[in-house]
């Protein structure tokens, strides 16, 4: 199962007047934590790769003291990675960051197909 259907997402492109779009949203309309994770519908693919990077970079750290790391990727939506987790606009929950990154890496490939 990808992180996608995990977390009951879809990715869609969308053509129209000559213009393309892409959009991330989730299945069935259905409404629950995991719609924050639609502002990946908000990132094109060189805010992805960065956002991956920034990632990337946390989970390859082996600083036991990491701070709190708030990406600017997408201002003025709040990006912040608190080790072991990602948290969306400062929200009482938070996503693995493994699971973000599985995520990030799926809506990248969907962006370059």
């Amino acid at each position: 199962m990808t992180k996608r259907e995990q977390y009951g997402l879809e990715f869609y492109k969308l053509v129209f007047a000559g213009a393309t779009g892409y959009i991330c949203r989730r299945k069935d309309g259905m409404i629950d934590q995991n719609n924050s994770l639609q502002f990946l519908s908000y990132l094109d693919r060189a805010r992805t790769e960065f956002l991956l990077q920034e990632v990337n970079t946390f989970l390859n750290t082996d600083d036991p003291n990491r701070s709190i790391y708030e990406s600017t990727v997408l201002e003025p939506t709040d990006l912040d990675i608190e080790f072991p987790d990602f948290r969306i606009d400062k929200l009482p929950y938070a996503f693995p960051l493994a699971d973000i990154k599985d995520l990030l890496q799926e809506w990248l490939n969907f962006l370059k197909a």
